[in-house]
């Protein structure tokens, strides 16, 4: 996302036609994008993700010595990207999950998973 939002700023100042204020456009982007992802309150969660048979996730974050139970309050799957909101007593995070990050046999159970919890809802 940094990436993207460094091109278009670029980009802008492209189309500006090289003038300064085109080039001050791009440093001030480049500057909120830094503050943003440094300081910004959601950011992406990085750890792992354990699902017990019973379907109660846990979550530990990799600085963390222990994992904290959690709840999968929304979610996105597509192909290859899942994005998972996770609510624990501590607060929310946003997981952002890639197939190549896993194995075939990991990455069919937690669709597995968000699908049971689907249906698990639906029917309450």
């Amino acid at each position: 996302m940094l990436g993207l939002g460094l091109a278009g700023m670029l980009l802008a100042a492209v189309i500006a036609g090289g003038h300064d204020k085109g080039w001050y456009l791009l440093g001030f982007g480049a500057l909120f994008l830094w503050v943003g992802w440094r300081h910004g309150r959601l950011g992406l969660a990085w750890g792992v993700l354990r699902v017990e048979g019973d379907g109660q996730a846990h979550w530990r974050d990799f600085d963390g010595e222990r994992f904290i139970a959690v709840q999968a309050e929304r979610w996105a799957a597509g192909e290859r990207l899942i994005w998972i909101r996770l609510r624990a007593d501590d607060g929310r995070r946003e997981v952002l999950l890639v197939r190549g990050g896993a194995s075939d046999e990991q990455w069919r159970r937690l669709a597995g998973w968000l699908t049971w919890l689907r249906r698990g809802r639906a029917a309450a």
